[in-house]
C-alpha cells in the first residue's frame, strides 16, 4: 500500500489540514486504486482508480482520475449533544449497506456503494442533522 497525497483548499480553516494522505494499492507504476475512504477531498471515492505525479522528495500527488469507482463519498460530524449516538448511527450507516470510516471520535467518512439508494442514507442523515446533534457534507458523489 502507498499513500497519494490530496491538494485541500483551506476556506475559514476548513479543512484543517492543507493535505491529505490516502491508502492506495498500485495497479500499475502511475495507476493506483483508493483502498480507503477520503475524509476531507472531494476528488475520490473508495476503488477510485487514479493516476499520480511524483514530487520532488518521492511522494506521491495526486493528478486525476482514471476510472472512477460507482462509489459515493460523505462525511459526518457529530457535536456534543450527540456523542452518545454516534455508535447508533455508524450501525445504521451499515445496516443500509455503507461502510464507515473514523478520524478521531466524532467525524467519520462514508462510503455509499452505487447498488444503495443515497437518498435512504440521506434521509437518514438529515434527520440527525434535524435533531441538531450531528451534521453531514457531500464528498465525491456519483449517484
Amino acid at each position: 500500500m502507498k499513500k497519494i497525497l490530496f491538494k485541500l483548499d483551506v476556506v475559514e480553516g476548513y479543512p484543517p489540514v492543507s493535505m491529505e494522505s490516502v491508502w492506495s494499492e498500485p495497479v500499475a507504476s502511475d495507476l493506483f486504486k483508493v483502498r480507503n475512504i477520503p475524509f476531507y477531498t472531494k476528488d475520490v471515492s473508495l476503488d477510485d482508480e487514479v493516476a499520480v505525479d511524483v514530487g520532488k522528495d518521492g511522494e506521491l500527488l495526486f493528478k486525476e482520475v482514471v476510472r472512477p469507482s460507482d462509489n459515493s463519498t460523505l462525511r459526518v460530524v457529530v457535536f456534543d449533544e450527540g456523542v452518545n449516538k454516534i455508535e447508533a448511527i455508524q450501525e445504521t450507516l451499515v445496516r443500509l449497506g455503507c461502510a464507515w470510516e473514523g478520524m478521531g471520535t466524532r467525524l467519520f467518512s462514508v462510503n455509499v456503494p452505487r447498488a444503495i439508494n443515497l437518498d435512504d442514507v440521506l434521509a437518514v442523515l438529515e434527520e440527525y442533522t434535524r435533531d441538531g446533534w450531528a451534521d453531514y457534507e457531500y464528498g465525491m458523489i456519483r449517484q
